[in-house]
């Protein structure tokens, strides 16, 4: 029989992981949006100059704004690493057999 009261802790854990997960994932969408929008501004003003690479260009962008937030970026980063530590330790526990006093 499995004890509910053991695998609460590992479902918050799971849920913790998946809601950082999803802030990193939105953070991510975010910049890329704002790297778009800005490449195509740059493009529009610059048509007389033309780059040779507009990927490699939004990419530049991508770089620089993920740097401008670095420090919430390696925050998210470092929570999850740490989620993810607790996780394997809860299932780690889990895996070992109970081993009862004798009574």
């Amino acid at each position: 029989m499995i004890d509910i009261r053991l695998l609460r802790p590992l479902a918050k854990a799971i849920g913790a992981r998946r809601e950082t997960q999803r802030h990193l994932d939105c953070l991510t969408r975010q910049i890329a949006a704002r790297a778009g929008r800005q490449a195509t501004t740059v493009k529009v003003r610059s048509r007389a100059r033309c780059r040779p690479n507009p990927r490699l260009y939004h990419r530049e962008i991508v770089d620089r704004l993920a740097f401008e937030r670095w420090v919430e970026l390696d925050m998210i980063a470092c929570r999850l690493a740490m989620q993810e530590q607790v996780i394997g330790a809860f299932q780690r526990r889990d895996r070992e057999p109970v081993l009862h006093p004798a009574i």
